[in-house]
């Protein structure tokens, strides 16, 4: 995948500038809006599952990992789990409750700043994961987008020493 090209060359760059200054991280954290579930919201989330578990196998066998230890996933109904190493027992977790998806990264990361949302196409056949509320215009992320969205602050945080 092209960004996660784009991850390991801004890492590089970011570790050699944190020689010179430590660096703050980005983090986030779900918030719950319940509403009636869409038709779609379960292939939604399969969709996005599948996308993470791609994203997460090419991360784990970029040339960049070689000798590290793999960044692991789980599963449970409605819910999936990242565990990166080296980040001191944080994970990312994600849980579809109605048509939101719930953003946590354990064991306390303060609150996520947008909603997650999905939202049918005006024929009702493709889902989107609108992010910011449903009532403004927020953006209309294809899954492999959210996955990137999803992904990238916590594989960048990875351990690739």
């Amino acid at each position: 995948m092209k960004w996660i090209d784009e991850m390991f060359a801004d890492m590089k760059k970011e570790r050699a500038a944190a020689l010179v200054s430590s660096a703050n991280g980005s983090k986030v954290n779900g918030t719950k809006h319940p509403k009636k579930q869409i038709p779609g919201a379960l292939n939604a989330w399969r969709a996005l599952v599948s996308s993470i578990t791609v994203d997460v196998s090419d991360f784990n066998n970029h040339k960049e990992r070689a000798g590290q230890t793999a960044v692991r996933m789980s599963q449970r109904p409605l819910e999936c789990e990242v565990y990166v190493p080296g980040m001191h027992g944080e994970r990312l977790v994600l849980t579809l409750d109605d048509n939101d998806l719930h953003v946590t990264v354990h064991p306390d990361f303060p609150d996520q700043q947008l909603t997650i949302t999905i939202e049918l196409d005006k024929e009702g056949q493709h889902t989107f994961w609108v992010l910011g509320e449903p009532t403004k215009e927020g953006a209309k992320l294809s899954v492999q987008q959210l996955s990137e969205y999803l992904l990238k602050p916590l594989l960048a945080s990875a351990d690739i020493n």
